[in-house]
């Protein structure tokens, strides 16, 4: 089972990357756009008709498309010095704790998005000035946050089968002996 995890989470890193450089791609492309018309605006007086629409569609996928590849990767924040003064095996379990909860509040946000984006669907809400559905856009950032799910589920289960190991020693906080 441990080989199967650890390939199906090199996957799902691997995937998450992808997302990410996906948000990297439109973080750049938000950029150059952004001083593009901002170039246009000093030298000739005449702004890009729609960059702020587009740019707040955008910044929701950006931001969605890189919660994946943190969840993977573990880089979110976290508190660890219950669990470091508890010793190995009471850190293990709160970190597995944790990354249950973390896994259950992406199913509600994700569940959320969903409804969102399909109020936006049946409102048929556009932009306000290049007049474009604003849905399909939501539809995307609902994708990222929705593989965060998978993703997280592997997290858990990898930070389960790490508390159930039977090498973590339950280790008295106290006790100095083991570190000489």
């Amino acid at each position: 089972m441990k080989n199967w995890l650890a390939m199906l989470d090199s996957r799902g890193t691997r995937a998450a990357r992808w997302a990410a450089c996906l948000g990297l791609i439109g973080l750049v492309g938000l950029a150059l756009m952004t001083i593009a018309d901002v170039l246009l605006r000093w030298l000739f007086n005449s702004p890009m008709d729609g960059v702020a629409d587009i740019g707040r569609l955008m910044v929701a996928i950006i931001i969605a498309s890189f919660f994946p590849i943190a969840l993977a990767e573990r880089h979110h924040i976290t508190i660890s010095f219950l669990g470091k003064l508890l010793g190995r095996r009471a850190d293990a379990w709160l970190q597995a704790f944790s990354s249950l909860v973390t896994s259950v509040f992406f199913v509600f946000l994700g569940w959320q998005f969903i409804i969102y984006t399909e109020e936006l669907h049946t409102s048929g809400e556009t932009t306000w000035l290049l007049g474009l559905a604003v849905a399909p856009w939501w539809g995307a950032a609902t994708f990222f946050l929705l593989f965060c799910i998978p993703i997280q589920a592997l997290v858990v289960i990898s930070q389960f089968q790490a508390a159930t190991r039977r090498n973590l020693a339950d280790d008295d906080p106290c006790n100095t002996a083991e570190a000489n």
